[in-house]
């Protein structure tokens, strides 16, 4: 089946200025642009209630309870949040087609459907997406740092594609996450269905593996991008044997348990979340970054890490993360720690902030605060060393 998807092109934007650095209307260097800012928001989960959410959108919008200029992704709730912050500059969006993204215009809300989404996902659609991802990085980002705001986490293979050489010792790979994103879909499908007691072996037709938001971190493996000894994945809930984590006790449990330690044995290192909270962020960044053997470092942070009662606005709310400050101090301390050993940041990301619940009036939630908060640790933590 071809895909119409695969035909759009990346926008022209204007390429990041020559030299890394803004100027001021008599031509004097006024700071070092390191960062540029753009956004990808990717948004193709085929959950039903998530697509509820875009309906009830669609539905208030033509009602015209919501305004036309509300923010569209999380890119325009976090660069207004970012809005002053010295050595960022911002290039704008990899626009899609409205059906793909997180409030489509209403022109697709025919299309706006479980199918459509199910078969974006079984069909590589995010393999796709990352592809555009690499392309508008190399385009219009490089050779400043890049710095993505989007949705799917899919998408942070699609920078680390444009910026990881043959060199397997060039690029290390720290993750913040409260899940373990190396997963085969249906290894942790199966797994989480027998530890809520629905399991049904052999009563549904297995679904395609894909490359997906679940999957990418085994994808960057595979394909050679980081070395498995450079990758380290911080505070997720779901590892086997951690307090919280699944416990292996049937089969598909068994599954999980060994598939993810296989992971480990090849080198991956996973600090979990009650090892964050025992030992402390700065240590915790630490114990991170000291294993670590490359000469620059890629942070992707999923915004779930600090999910809970402050932080809602993310797109799985299975687990409860860590605290929004424990989060912010840990990607400061990693920025600092790899500062201070020479290794250069490569570029960020904060993914997986889901936009319909981040702006609502008098909600209290904290999800863009502790985003925009982490993104300036970083840049300043950057520069430590």
């Amino acid at each position: 089946m071809v895909i119409r998807y695969i035909t759009l092109a990346v926008p022209a934007l204007p390429r990041a200025a020559a030299g890394g650095h803004s100027f001021n209307k008599k031509g004097q260097v006024l700071f070092e642009m390191t960062f540029a800012s753009f956004g990808c928001a990717l948004d193709v989960f085929d959950a039903p209630d998530k697509l509820a959410l875009k309906l009830a959108y669609l539905d208030a919008l033509r009602e015209g309870r919501v305004q036309a200029d509300i923010a569209r992704d999380p890119y325009d709730l976090l660069q207004a949040a970012l809005d002053g912050a010295a050595g960022l500059v911002t290039v704008g969006k990899l626009e899609l087609e409205a059906w793909m993204t997180p409030r489509p215009a209403l022109a697709a809300a025919g299309e706006v459907v479980v199918p459509l989404y199910r078969e974006f996902l079984d069909t590589g659609g995010c393999a796709i997406v990352s592809a555009r991802v690499r392309e508008f990085v190399r385009e219009r980002v490089l050779p400043l740092t890049p710095f993505m705001i989007g949705v799917d986490h899919s998408l942070t293979g699609g920078v680390l594609d444009a910026i990881c050489g043959p060199d397997l010792q060039e690029m290390a790979l720290v993750v913040l996450d409260s899940h373990f994103d190396a997963i085969p879909s249906q290894v942790r499908r199966a797994a989480a269905a027998e530890a809520g007691g629905t399991a049904e072996p052999g009563n549904e037709e297995p679904e395609p593996e894909s490359y997906n938001c679940g999957t990418w971190i085994a994808s960057v493996i595979s394909r050679g991008l980081v070395a498995p000894s450079n990758i380290v994945v911080i505070g997720p809930s779901d590892r086997p044997g951690d307090a919280g984590g699944l416990e292996a006790e049937g089969r598909a449990m068994a599954a999980f348990r060994d598939t993810y330690a296989a992971f480990e044995s090849d080198g991956v290192r996973v600090i979990g979340k009650h090892r964050v909270r025992e030992v402390g962020a700065a240590e915790a960044a630490r114990e991170a970054v000291q294993g670590l053997n490359a000469r620059s470092i890629y942070l992707s942070v999923d915004a779930d890490i600090g999910a809970g009662e402050q932080v809602k606005a993310v797109r799985f709310l299975d687990t409860i993360g860590l605290e929004p400050r424990e989060v912010v101090r840990l990607c400061g301390s990693i920025a600092v720690e790899a500062a201070a050993r020479g290794v250069e940041l490569a570029g960020f990301d904060v993914m997986e902030i889901d936009v319909h619940l981040a702006d609502i009036p008098g909600s209290g939630d904290r999800t863009i605060e502790m985003c925009a908060a982490a993104a300036r640790e970083i840049m300043a933590g950057s520069t430590a060393g």
